[in-house]
């Protein structure tokens, strides 16, 4: 990351000209974001294997271009080296966090069934086993993966790049994130702030900047909302779980409206490498971006070609083709708010309504236009089965609303009404215009309040309608409710961080100084919350427990002759050949070999691959129900004729047998299978009720 940071800090530099760090942090994931898309298309067209030398070649091309634009653009990099020292100091916090969080992942490390680590972890581990793109679908053989799964390809692209075992970069990419999801707010907070007070005169002003990053970066990173305050620190309830400030709706108490309220700091410790969690790096990416391109100087004598192409749009069409591809729920997300920054920004900084309009609508064009053309060999490949929108017809009790959500959309909502009482003041002394008083705020409060207005419509949305899909009546809007929330969760917290210490710091009235000195002390407490989940989770840092590449553990622990299977599979057989297992459910360990191997079975987690595939009544695909049917037969039919039909439709290379084929499928026969195949590996103990048999098919 740090060698990927400095290769694409030239055009970092170059676009962020208003961050005090020349934007030095989000050049790691610029640097990555380019890098790994470019790999993903030439991979896609069969132009180039997915290999780290490749890889290697793309960053190394990258590199010559961000040299020539050095060299073609020396003079506006004069003043980079007034810059190192905030450089240093963002890049010193970057490894110590990263260091910290490397270290609690190393307490937690394991990979189990309970939640979706078995798919993240198949997921990479089928990638390190592909060469050309789309992946195969691990659960579902001869298909492509049908899911938003870039950001995997990117753990696979910093693994090869690193030359890691997947069971460590797992860890070390939930760790990264963990990482950015504190050191991206910092600087964007830092980067607000020193805007707002760039005029000042007071002595105080040098250190705003730094309270507002640090309360932006543990906001986001660390908060579990008023819920936590409440319930753990004032409470103190014997009751209290880690996830209850996610599952507040819907479950305490129990209704039949369950939804779900995600918040990074739960995501830092779960342990998952989801779409949504993963996304959030470009995410804050294209946060950072879009603060930078408000503060940017758009000066009317401009060229006019620059008014229309210029590299801020440019990398923001890059981001969102990642943000959808990595959570497509991102892609109209973040496209409403570049539509909503972009054009207050142009709005404000142009002066004919022919500027204002055809800039906004042609840079917007531009995104839309790039971001589909670097994503169409993904989207021409996925089937979106939740595309239906109802009307909600139920809605969350207001009370916890205001719990979750409550604190910092007070702090929006004060701030907008200071912003108006401040305005009808000038209105009536100076005549002025609302339009004309927009354009002589200060940039920072613009941005907080588009920002915090469209976090607060991500909370309104699902409130009004959602997305259906194939779960159960009792949980129809909690997955819109899950994608949409976690967004908001990371704004509202910049936002709050932002708006409190603006308030504590300009002049004002005595009373508004003491609300949000009391709102400050509350918006604190709730940073307690990750400690606490940490301590949880890790069984307070039990050390001897320690080791970050033991992902594999809780299969060691609790299925030992598997992993011992496995970790032959691994270095006898191909990868790519399909190996049979028992069919599975969600959330069960019944798809263990192909998750641990990244071999592709013929059919893994159903509930997955019906949430993936739905038909356009929402039941499972036949080709689910029908494979789960096959697999059965292969291990139970009495007609060997049938079973090499089967095995021959499926293109079965092994068939594997442990104590979940036999303790799960009734009257395995285990005579005809042998007689269909070589039996390449046994494992005779005591600890299991059966051998562990590894079949090699005959060729016919």
């Amino acid at each position: 990351m740090l060698g990927l940071g400095l290769i694409f800090f030239p055009v970092t530099a170059l676009v962020f000209n208003k961050f005090d760090d020349k934007g030095w942090i989000f050049s790691k994931i610029l640097g990555l974001g380019v890098s790994s898309i470019i790999v993903w298309n030439l991979s896609h067209l069969k132009f180039l294997a997915f290999t780290p030398l490749n890889c290697y070649l793309i960053i190394v091309s990258i590199a010559a271009i961000n040299l020539m634009v050095l060299s073609v653009k020396k003079n506006q990099f004069s003043d980079v080296k007034n810059k190192l020292s905030n450089i240093l100091t963002i890049e010193i916090i970057f490894l110590f966090i990263f260091m910290m969080w490397t270290y609690i992942r190393s307490t937690m490390s394991f990979i189990n069934s309970t939640t979706e680590h078995f798919m993240n972890y198949g997921f990479v581990n089928r990638l390190m086993n592909t060469d050309y793109l789309p992946a195969e679908d691990l659960w579902l053989s001869g298909n492509s993966l049908n899911y938003y799964y870039y950001g995997h390809f990117i753990t696979a692209f910093i693994n090869k790049l690193s030359a890691s075992q997947v069971g460590e970069s797992y860890n070390l990419m939930l760790a990264l994130l963990a990482t950015f999801l504190f050191v991206m707010p910092y600087s964007i907070g830092k980067n607000l702030a020193k805007n707002l007070v760039k005029d000042s005169t007071k002595k105080i002003s040098k250190v705003i900047p730094i309270i507002i990053a640090i309360i932006a970066a543990c906001s986001v990173s660390f908060s579990g909302t008023v819920y936590y305050t409440i319930h753990r620190l004032i409470l103190n309830e014997d009751t209290y779980f880690y996830p209850d400030p996610c599952y507040y709706i819907g479950y305490r108490p129990e209704t039949n409206d369950k939804t779900i309220t995600a918040l990074p700091a739960y995501m830092n410790v779960e342990g998952d490498l989801h779409a949504h969690h993963m996304d959030t790096m470009f995410a804050l990416t294209t946060l950072a971006l879009l603060l930078q391109y408000m503060l940017s100087d758009k000066k009317e004598n401009e060229r006019k070609l620059k008014k229309f192409f210029n590299v801020d749009i440019f990398l923001l069409g890059i981001l969102l083709a990642i943000q959808k591809m990595t959570n497509y729920w991102d892609f109209p997300i973040y496209l409403v708010i570049m539509g909503a920054v972009i054009t207050v920004n142009n709005f404000i900084k142009y002066k004919t309504i022919k500027d204002k309009i055809l800039v906004t609508l042609t840079q917007l064009l531009e995104i839309v236009l790039l971001q589909e053309l670097l994503s169409i060999l993904f989207t021409k490949n996925l089937y979106i089965s939740a595309s239906k929108v109802f009307l909600t017809d139920v809605r969350s009790p207001f009370h916890k609303l205001l719990v979750l959500w409550g604190l910092p959309t007070l702090c929006i909502i004060i701030q907008i009404i200071t912003l108006l009482y401040d305005f009808f003041v000038q209105k009536k002394k100076e005549k002025k215009k609302l339009f004309e008083y927009i354009k002589e705020m200060n940039l920072s409060d613009v941005y907080i309040i588009i920002i915090g207005l469209c976090a607060i419509g991500l909370i309104i949305l699902p409130e009004i309608i959602y997305l259906k899909d194939v779960t159960a009546y009792e949980f129809r809007r909690a997955n819109t409710m899950f994608k949409l929330s976690y967004n908001a969760a990371t704004m509202l917290n910049i936002c709050a961080s932002y708006i409190i210490i603006k308030q504590l710091y300009e002049n004002g009235l005595k009373i508004k100084k003491i609300l949000f000195t009391g709102i400050l002390v509350i918006f604190i407490t709730t940073f307690g919350y990750q400690l606490d989940t940490i301590t949880y989770v890790n069984n307070n840092f039990k050390a001897e427990a320690m080791d970050l590449r033991d992902s594999e553990a809780y299969i060691r622990q609790n299925l030992p002759d598997d992993y011992e299977a496995i970790q032959w599979i691994k270095q006898n057989i191909d990868p790519n050949v399909v190996i049979i297992q028992k069919p599975s459910s969600s959330y069960t360990i019944g798809t263990r070999i192909s998750v641990f191997t990244g071999n592709p079975t013929v059919i893994g987690w159903h509930g997955h691959e019906w949430t993936w595939r739905a038909e356009e009544d929402y039941s499972a695909p036949e080709i689910l129900n029908e494979r789960w049917a096959d697999i059965y037969k292969i291990y139970q039919s009495q007609d060997e004729e049938e079973v090499r039909s089967l095995i021959e439709k499926y293109n079965i290379s092994y068939i594997y047998i442990g104590n979940v084929e036999y303790t799960d499928i009734n009257n395995i026969n285990y005579d005809l299978l042998f007689n269909v195949g070589e039996l390449v590996y046994v494992k005779d103990t005591n600890y299991v009720e059966t051998p562990v048999y590894i079949i090699k098919v005959k060729s016919n």
